[in-house]
């Protein structure tokens, strides 16, 4: 249970960490953040998928995604 709890803790802050560099407003972030404690992976594939597509569109290589 403790190492869940943890894992999902890290997940919540690289997620809105994540939702920062995307330019979600901070109440966004939050909900993302609250997001990451509850579902972990799963939200942190999404906002993945939605770097890896602002980078396309941006024209960077897949090196700067972050």
């Amino acid at each position: 249970m403790n190492t869940v709890l943890l894992t999902n803790i890290a997940c919540s802050i690289i997620c809105a960490k994540w939702a920062l560099d995307l330019g979600y407003s901070q109440s966004k972030q939050i909900i993302w953040g609250l997001g990451g404690i509850f579902f972990g992976p799963l939200i942190m594939l999404l906002l993945y998928i939605r770097l890896i597509y602002k980078a396309k569109s941006e024209g960077s290589s897949s090196g700067d995604i972050i």
